[in-house]
């Protein structure tokens, strides 16, 4: 209901920026391969975006993927779909959430109080829901992970609703999830070690090899690739993006306050020396979203703390993980690959309000002690101190706040008061908590309707499938775009003559301008090319300048044989090289075409002086070609990135033209060869045996615990260790 709340501020709600840009898209190519039968690997005309596996979240082996990909490739309409699949992962995190509490012996009540207020994470919400489909898969699948391997290890059941569910989470390739997973799993060892338990241990183990194997097939592409891509290096700086400090978690409480998290607006650049190369710092306007913002009843934790010894040891694993949360979402903007560390906040939200519904489980309210009360308006106060400290100018929303949470303290002093039964104490006190929810979402979507990311008037499929389409018969070759494409974004007249970034999957035409999480550096310095496609002005004189090693224009010796010119870019006509033509002047963009269609991506482009080649077959993935002659330069350059994992047989790489081509030297073939370059993931034998290393666990476990029903090794005359055993009522 909360989630559907949300298009009434906003019908487009679910569908900004990543998703239209990113996500969207690829779910659309995937499916539509998926019923050709195919699981992309590589594909050249995409170029930068085109090394599927280790750009990991295509999620190509992720079965629940596939099912999104098929009903996107059969959807009309992107707005709906992607509405229903995030509407469907926040339920989807609610229920395992409730699952989680209640295996940490919460309360049905309080553990539904907490499945309703997880996913109503600021970050979440605004964020993740809004725009990073894949940060919502994670933080939606880590409880049912979570709960599974809690069943599995210290209950000793079925360990396969958490084969299943790592697996998913894992198969997204979504890092942050996955790092929160290896907490979860660590802290389960050690807790096991602690207590000298076989059975934990062998099981912990177990849960870990099954982990640790599927993140090396997902993660290790995308690692060996690194070396060639604005992910190789390793910085640990703070460049104040998306994250937090103390100041900014004092309003984790507040509904609508931002804190001091910066966004991409008002870009600066750092003093010459300070960045690396290619890297901008941001310290634009706040964010004007609640992106600290955890749940309104936070600073009431102290009506129901301190917990007993007895339930704090079992809290262990929230206490840990909540631990581990907070230092990371207070960690330095960029860590490595690891940026913007402000995404474990749904999973601090997770532990802090799991934890708060166990311990509201073992409250007697109708003995709240007075002392609590006064402590619990002490720490009202000082959060507003801090808050008014912090973002001076939000003191109204801030004051309301307080007052609202001192009025909401009365009343529920009030309810304890009252001579009731435990039981109906307790569902006043929830049923009033879902009330007031209520309330802070209605002033979310009154107050800040949207993320405050970008949006556009992307339209309906078929319309889009109308972009440089090839119904007729034409053939326009493989395109680019250049200059500021998302000009005019809002306009819904623009996308008749332009696609955005992975929105260019549902043209029949392949454009190079596409989403990657994997920027080849040499080619995005060489196009001034960001991440989403989009190039500066000098990428059209680039794209059409002449190659000094080769002789011949970039455009082709990309294949290139279609360029959009955006008119926000270039508002004169840019006059088109020899063999080239404008074919049309639209209102959005300038459209030039080849006299003669080249070849798509991927084949020979060029030979040195005096060598000669015929290409006897290219595919995605392998090009063959004879060597006629052998000159005096023995260089043959294949339109292709140079991506890690390809071999030549018959032949030896090369340097790289331009420092990206893929290049091969003949000088030691004889007329009559055949050279074969193939490509294979980096890694591949390692890929194999992490796989079979996995299966091999999996059904080490199943086959063990058939064999063993009482499972692995429980202490002789322990007690079940089920969260279901030591569960009080209520």
């Amino acid at each position: 209901m909360f989630a559907l709340a949300r298009l009434a501020g906003n019908p487009r709600f679910y569908f900004a920026d990543d998703t239209q840009l990113g996500s969207f898209g690829q779910w659309w190519q995937l499916g539509d391969l998926l019923r050709q039968g195919r699981l992309p690997l590589l594909e050249p005309s995409a170029w930068q975006a085109g090394n599927y596996l280790a750009e990991g979240q295509w999620a190509l082996l992720n079965p629940l993927n596939w099912l999104i990909a098929l009903g996107a490739r059969a959807c009309e309409d992107p707005v709906v779909f992607a509405t229903v699949v995030k509407i469907a992962f926040l339920v989807l995190m609610t229920m395992g959430v409730y699952l989680l509490a209640r295996s940490f012996t919460a309360a049905r009540p309080w553990a539904a109080l907490a499945a309703v207020l997880v996913p109503l994470c600021g970050f979440t919400v605004y964020m993740d829901a809004a725009s990073w489909s894949t940060g919502l898969f994670n933080s939606a699948l880590l409880p049912w992970v979570w709960w599974a391997l809690r069943r599995a290890v210290e209950a000793s059941r079925s360990p396969i609703p958490y084969l299943v569910a790592s697996y998913v989470l894992i198969t997204f390739g979504y890092i942050f999830g996955v790092i929160v997973l290896v907490g979860v799993l660590v802290e389960s060892l050690v807790r096991a070690v602690w207590m000298r338990d076989r059975g934990r241990i062998v099981r912990s183990l177990l849960a870990s090899v099954w982990g640790a194997a599927w993140t090396v097939v997902v993660y290790l592409p995308g690692i060996l690739t690194a070396p060639v891509t604005d992910r190789g290096s390793f910085v640990v700086r703070n460049w104040f993006f998306l994250n937090a400090d103390l100041t900014d978690l004092a309003g984790a409480a507040g509904p609508t306050f931002t804190g001091t998290i910066r966004t991409w607006d008002g870009e600066v650049r750092a003093p010459e020396g300070v960045l690396e190369k290619g890297v901008m710092l941001w310290t634009g306007e706040v964010t004007d979203a609640p992106l600290v913002y955890i749940a309104w009843l936070l600073p009431f934790a102290l009506l129901v703390l301190p917990m007993s010894r007895a339930a704090l040891r079992r809290c262990i694993p929230l206490l840990a993980i909540g631990s581990a949360a907070l230092v990371a979402v207070l960690a330095p903007s960029h860590m490595g690959p690891i940026r913007w560390p402000l995404r474990f906040i749904p999973y601090l939200a997770l532990a802090l309000l799991v934890l708060l519904a166990v311990a509201a489980t073992r409250t007697k309210w109708g003995e709240l002690s007075a002392r609590r009360m006064r402590w619990t308006v002490a720490l009202i106060a000082v959060l507003a101190l801090v808050n008014l400290g912090n973002v001076p100018l939000d003191w109204r929303g801030i004051v309301a706040t307080a007052v609202a949470q001192l009025a909401l303290l009365w009343a529920i002093r009030r309810v304890a008061t009252r001579p009731w039964r435990e039981d109906a104490r307790r569902f006043a006190l929830v049923a009033g908590a879902l009330g007031v929810t209520a309330v802070t979402v209605a002033l979310q979507i009154v107050a800040m309707p949207a993320t405050p990311l970008p949006g556009g008037a992307v339209p309906t499929v078929g319309e889009m499938r109308q972009v440089l389409s090839e119904a007729d018969g034409e053939s326009y070759g493989d395109a680019m775009v250049v200059g500021r494409a998302s000009a005019g974004a809002g306009d819904p007249a623009s996308w008749r003559e332009r696609l955005l970034a992975n929105l260019w999957y549902l043209s029949d035409t392949d454009v190079s301008n596409l989403y990657t999480v994997l920027p080849y550096s040499e080619f995005v310095q060489d196009f001034c090319m960001d991440l989403r496609g989009e190039t500066c002005g000098d990428g059209l004189s680039t794209l059409w300048s002449v190659d000094e090693s080769t002789g011949e224009r970039v455009s082709d010796l990309m294949g290139v044989s279609t360029v959009i010119a955006m008119r926000a870019t270039y508002r004169d006509q840019p006059e088109p090289p020899a063999g080239w033509h404008l074919a049309e002047a639209g209102e959005h963009t300038w459209l030039f075409r080849r006299d003669e269609v080249l070849p798509a991506a991927g084949g020979v482009v060029w030979s040195g002086e005096g060598t000669e080649v015929s290409e006897l077959e290219a595919t995605d993935t392998s090009v063959s070609f004879r060597v006629d002659s052998v000159g005096s330069d023995g260089r043959v350059v294949l339109s292709r990135l140079d991506y890690p994992g390809y071999a030549v047989d018959g032949a030896a790489k090369a340097e790289p033209v331009r420092d990206w081509l893929l290049t091969v030297d003949v000088s030691g073939a004889a007329p009559g060869d055949v050279v074969t370059v193939r490509f294979l993931p980096p890694g591949l034998p390692l890929l194999a045996g992490a796989a079979l290393l996995g299966v091999l666990t999996a059904a080490g476990w199943l086959v063990a615990r058939r064999l063993r029903p009482q499972g692995l090794s429980r202490p002789r005359g322990a007690a079940p260790t089920s969260p279901a055993a030591t569960r009080t009522r209520g």
